[in-house]
């Protein structure tokens, strides 16, 4: 079938299988075809979740449009979260009203990934932003600020200072405004430094900010970097105090709100020249490192990762993720740029705790 005629087929079974209701759709306001159809258990005029909500039949069943690679038709996907349902009445009557163009996908309960997620305790590689923005980076590390000695938070001027422009003082959030963070509840930290990225050529050791933390009611792990699981595991013990510089072939892991946990590998030192779109401006970077992943197809970084501890396979510092791109390195799925640690403790003035 072609893609019209399966929004079209969602849009029947929305309505006559699952009996759902289609709302109207306000002027100006735009919602891509099959319509916007609603679940009228959902819609109690006392409680948006009545205490003791009915199980329905349709629940845990989603539909979309997924295609043949061999020719491109489309099909009708039933994506299944609860495996009972999987070979259940309602998804039989679904696959007989497409006429059997189907396919049906065992996904599983939808969870928002932990590192997106409000962590209590807060967590190495964790979301966080500036309270006045719309984005979200990665919590890197705990460090203690050289001239006050306040405890706070490392991660790049493009995450706590939108690259220069937010004021100092300004409130930083756990997790950040793309994650649903909110202003006042979700406050940890306030912005106190950062290293200004300069452009016009000017070569840039790092791109690297602290923020103090103020009395935010949370428990903190200061020490453990996580792995990927949905319940989140301690993958390794942060050594703090043992950075260590960078080597080419050396085997590298890191924490991040998008990627989570993943490795890779270091495969250049000492660069210069190495030039990034922070979204103002271009900005040259000196004295930089060069990562790709030990994992393909999985990426060693990606958008959002931003701020990352970098760390080897004993936990010692080695870099702060700050760059990287879509393409390239191994199996073609990007390269990451990193400041070495060294330079970020240096030019901030923080020590890591």
């Amino acid at each position: 079938m072609k893609v019209d005629s399966a929004l079209e087929l969602q849009a029947r079974i929305f309505s006559q299988i699952f009996e759902f209701v289609e709302a109207p759709v306000a002027a100006g306001m735009e919602h891509p075809s099959p319509g916007l159809f609603l679940d009228p258990a959902l819609l109690e005029t006392k409680a948006a979740r009545p205490r003791k909500p009915k199980r329905r039949a349709v629940e845990d069943i989603a539909l979309g449009v997924t295609t043949d690679r061999a020719d491109e038709d489309a099909r009708l996907a039933i994506l299944v979260q609860d495996r009972n349902k999987v070979r259940g009445a309602v998804v039989e009557r679904i696959v007989e009203a497409a006429r059997g163009e189907v396919e049906i996908l065992y996904i599983g309960r939808q969870k928002p990934l932990w590192t997106t997620s409000r962590n209590d305790p807060v967590r190495l590689g964790c979301s966080i932003s500036p309270t006045t923005v719309e984005y979200a980076g990665t919590l890197g590390c705990f460090c203690r600020d050289d001239q006050s000695g306040r405890v706070g938070i490392l991660s790049n001027n493009h995450v706590l200072a939108d690259v220069n422009s937010v004021p100092v003082s300004t409130t930083i959030m756990q997790p950040g405004a793309r994650d649903g963070g909110r202003p006042g509840r979700d406050d940890i930290a306030e912005l106190v430094r950062f290293v200004p990225i300069q452009f016009g050529g000017y070569p840039n050791p790092v791109d690297a900010a602290f923020a103090a933390l103020i009395d935010h009611g949370r428990a903190e792990d200061r020490a453990t970097l996580y792995d990927s699981s949905d319940e989140p595991k301690p993958a390794i013990e942060l050594q703090p105090g043992s950075p260590v510089d960078a080597t080419p072939g050396m085997a590298v892991l890191k924490t991040g709100r998008t990627t989570r946990h993943t490795r890779g590998v270091v495969r250049a030192v000492n660069v210069n020249n190495f030039l990034v779109d922070v979204g103002t401006g271009v900005a040259r970077f000196d004295n930089q490192i060069i990562i790709e992943t030990a994992a393909p197809p999985q990426p060693f970084g990606r958008p959002g990762d931003s701020g990352s501890l970098i760390v080897d396979e004993e936990g010692r510092p080695v870099a702060l993720l700050f760059a990287g791109s879509a393409s390239g390195g191994a199996g073609n799925v990007g390269i990451t740029g990193a400041n070495p640690i060294s330079s970020v403790t240096s030019q901030l003035g923080v020590t890591l705790i």
